[in-house]
C-alpha cells in the first residue's frame, strides 16, 4: 500500500513514516518539496543503518497524494483546512486520516476544539460530503514513534463514519509495531479521542514522566 504523510517532515509525520515503511511505500510529502526529500532521505539513512526496509521517497504534498493510496494529514491543525484544500483535485476515493488535535500550549496543554466539536468534523464541514474521513494516532506519542528501540504496547483508538474506510485503518495500525486499533465508533466520537492528547501531555508534565499514551486493560 501507498501511504502519503502530509506534513510528514514534521514529529508525528517522522514516527509514521519510519515504522509504515517497514510493511509499505511511504512517501513524505511537504509544501515544499526539496524538504520533504532531505526528510526521505535522512529517514532511508536511518532504516538502512539499522538493517531495517526502507522504502520513503519524498514529494510535494500534491504529488504524494496523487501517488498515494491512503493520506495521513499530519500537520497542525490551523494548516489542516489549508492543506485538504490543496489537494483536493486528487483526493477522490482516497481515505483520509487525521492524526489532528486543536489545541494549545503555555506550560499545559488545552483541548481547543472549534465549533463543529472536533478537528474532524471541522474539516469534513467544508470539504465535499463525500471525503472518507477516518480519525487515528491522537494518543501516539510522536517521540516514541520515533524511536525504533521503543516497543510501544499502546492501543490506537479509530473512529470513522465510513465502516469500510474504519477497517482498512484499523488493519494497517499494527503495521507500526507492537500496536493494537479499537474500534471508537463515529466521527461523532472524535472530539473525545481528541480531547485525550492533551490530558496524555498534561500527565507527563504533572508527573514528570516520558511521553505517555494508552493501553486498555
Amino acid at each position: 500500500m501507498k501511504i502519503a504523510i502530509l506534513g510528514g517532515t514534521g514529529d508525528i509525520g517522522e514516527g509514521l513514516a519510519l515504522r509504515f515503511a517497514q510493511k509499505h511505500s511511504v512517501i513524505v510529502g511537504s509544501r515544499d518539496a526539496e524538504k520533504a526529500k532531505e526528510a526521505a532521505k535522512k529517514y532511508d539513512e536511518l532504516l538502512k543503518s539499522r538493517g531495517m526496509k526502507d522504502d520513503v521517497e519524498g514529494m510535494s504534498n500534491v504529488d504524494a497524494t496523487r501517488d498515494a493510496d491512503i493520506v495521513i494529514l499530519a500537520v497542525k491543525f490551523q494548516f489542516a483546512v489549508e492543506t485538504l484544500q490543496s489537494v483536493a483535485d486528487d483526493l477522490d476515493g482516497k481515505i483520509i486520516v487525521s492524526p489532528i488535535v486543536p489545541m494549545s500550549k503555555t506550560k499545559l496543554c488545552a483541548y481547543t476544539p472549534p465549533e463543529k466539536g472536533s478537528a474532524a468534523r471541522h474539516m469534513c464541514s467544508v470539504m465535499p460530503p463525500e471525503i472518507r474521513m477516518v480519525v487515528a494516532f491522537q494518543t501516539l506519542p510522536a517521540p516514541r514513534l520515533a524511536n525504533l528501540d521503543d516497543p510501544l504496547g499502546f492501543d490506537v483508538i479509530v473512529c470513522a463514519d465510513d465502516e469500510e474506510a474504519k477497517k482498512v485503518v484499523m488493519d494497517l495500525v499494527p503495521d507500526l509495531g507492537n500496536v493494537r486499533a479499537l474500534d471508537g465508533g463515529g466521527l461523532e466520537e472524535a472530539k473525545l479521542v481528541e480531547s485525550l492528547t492533551p490530558l496524555l501531555i498534561n500527565l507527563a508534565i504533572r508527573n514528570k514522566m516520558k511521553p505517555l499514551s494508552m493501553k486498555f486493560v
